[in-house]
């Protein structure tokens, strides 16, 4: 069995998330595994949540499962632009329903999402997605692949050699992970422009096109302005390969990390998300240059739902409805996708800096507002 190197306390992972991560250590042809803080347990795969691994030859296509090239994004924007604190009761419905219009094909479920959030000096918009029915259709190929390697070599296992990956089809899956990147910024950019209309920023408001909502602005640049509103953005991805000349990197809901490149690492709906720097190359490379992608599952949507219904007292539940009371359906009660993501649900995120030392805390932000499970 490969050596797992543990970026997280090995003793507190979940027993079937463990049993999992040791099964695949197991597998042939892994060089170096690595799992983080948030690794948890992944029902659809062998492979936990939480884990990246290097190989040379051999690629293992499956571990992303369906939601190949999903990642964050986040666009900051100094304060010395912002105008006015954001009115949750004349804008949040209105947020909602232009998000909807931003991209062909929505968010997405689970813990996908899309926020406003702020620390003392900037906002951020922040945008959690992948590349949807692109990332499926994706999955497809490489599920026919692996199948069509097994019956060509006789193998018996799910991993297939990289020279069987024609150009083509390289180019492909480095045109869907772009096709992830280029949603992410058209939510980002276009969530701006909503705040532009809205007066939350100064701007030239006269300038913007009334039917903003449908273009594309997935071209524009990574820092610069937008209707004479200075942002920059940086953006991260968390499910993917990575083909190189030197082997294949495979990540699984961990975070690639680059020397002098800010990340996001969401936390939950009420606790914001921490924005980290590479402190050290050296410790970060030994990691696979890799690190959580969030705070981690503590409980299954299930178990979230129970949690909710069964272990919180009335007065908890009443202090979730007071924060989030823009959430509240017409009953007054909160869709189950919500209620799914609050932050019982989620571990503990104070031992992310400590097992992943080769990060620097940038900042911590605030949650404003929060857009998530959505499906158009």
């Amino acid at each position: 069995m490969q050596t797992i190197a543990f970026y997280c306390d090995a003793n507190s992972i979940e027993a079937n998330a463990l049993h999992q991560l040791q099964e695949y250590a197991r597998r042939p042809y892994i060089n170096t595994i690595c799992a983080f803080t948030d690794i948890h347990y992944c029902t659809e795969k062998a492979l936990p949540v939480g884990v990246a691994f290097h190989t040379n030859d051999y690629v293992y296509p499956l571990i992303t499962g369906k939601d190949i090239g999903c990642g964050v994004m986040y666009l900051k924007i100094n304060k010395a632009h912002w105008l006015k604190p954001f009115d949750k009761t004349t804008h949040y419905k209105a947020f909602c329903l232009a998000h909807t219009q931003m991209t062909d094909d929505g968010l997405g479920g689970g813990n996908h999402f899309l926020s406003i959030e702020e620390d003392a000096d900037n906002v951020y918009i922040i945008c959690h997605t992948g590349t949807r029915n692109r990332g499926i259709a994706l999955y497809q190929q490489c599920l026919e692949l692996t199948r069509k390697y097994a019956l060509e070599s006789g193998s018996q296992g799910d991993y297939l050699h990289r020279d069987f990956l024609t150009p083509a089809f390289i180019r492909y899956y480095e045109d869907t992970l772009a096709f992830g990147y280029q949603r992410r910024k058209n939510f980002c950019l276009k969530s701006m422009i909503f705040l532009q209309m809205a007066g939350y920023l100064r701007c030239d408001k006269n300038s913007i096109d009334r039917q903003y909502l449908q273009l594309d602005y997935s071209q524009a640049a990574a820092t610069g302005q937008l209707y004479n509103t200075p942002y920059t953005l940086e953006d991260s991805i968390h499910n993917h390969l990575r083909f190189t000349a030197d082997g294949i990197m495979h990540r699984k809901g961990s975070t690639e990390i680059s020397p002098g490149k800010t990340v996001v690492i969401p936390l939950s709906m009420s606790r914001g998300s921490l924005l980290v720097l590479i402190r050290d190359e050296y410790s970060a490379a030994q990691a696979l240059n890799s690190c959580a992608h969030g705070a981690g599952r503590k409980l299954s949507r299930y178990n979230a739902m129970k949690h909710w219904k069964t272990v919180l007292k009335e007065k908890q539940r009443r202090a979730y409805k007071q924060q989030f009371s823009e959430l509240l359906d017409k009953s007054g009660n909160f869709p189950q996708g919500y209620v799914q993501e609050f932050d019982f649900a989620y571990k503990d995120a104070s031992d992310i800096l400590q097992h992943q030392p080769y990060l620097r805390l940038v900042t911590h932000t605030t949650p404003v507002v929060t857009v998530k499970y959505t499906e158009i």
